[in-house]
């Protein structure tokens, strides 16, 4: 989130630096408060999240513009569709089968190519 840490810098065990902080060998930095157990676990539930979503941007990254382009395609045409608010009005719809993908089109990037 924008802090620097520079040569000397530590930063202890579930210690904490602030967003757009500048850390050098303890000054300015100074101990403010220990944490909570909460606010540690929600440190390491938001690295997780982190590195969970440099994952998804780098699958994201590597699409063709093909892949890309189809996908605007089928956003539009499923936007506003609110399966809750059409289940109240007795709504069922059905993937027309244009928009079914067979499985070459886009295939599993997780998978690896056999040897």
């Amino acid at each position: 989130m924008g802090a620097v840490l520079l040569d000397g810098a530590v930063v202890e065990k579930h210690g904490m630096v602030a967003a757009g902080a500048l850390v050098w060998g303890g000054n300015p930095a100074k101990f403010l408060r220990k944490l909570t157990d909460e606010e540690v676990a929600f440190i390491s539930e938001s690295a997780a999240n982190y590195a969970n979503l440099a994952q998804v941007h780098a699958a994201e990254n590597v699409k063709s513009f093909d892949e890309i382009e189809f996908e605007k395609v089928l956003r539009k045409k499923f936007a506003r569709r609110d399966e809750e608010y059409d289940s109240m009005l007795g709504v069922v719809r059905e993937v027309p089968p244009e928009l079914i993908l067979p499985d070459n089109v886009l295939p599993d990037k997780s998978r690896k190519p056999s040897q």
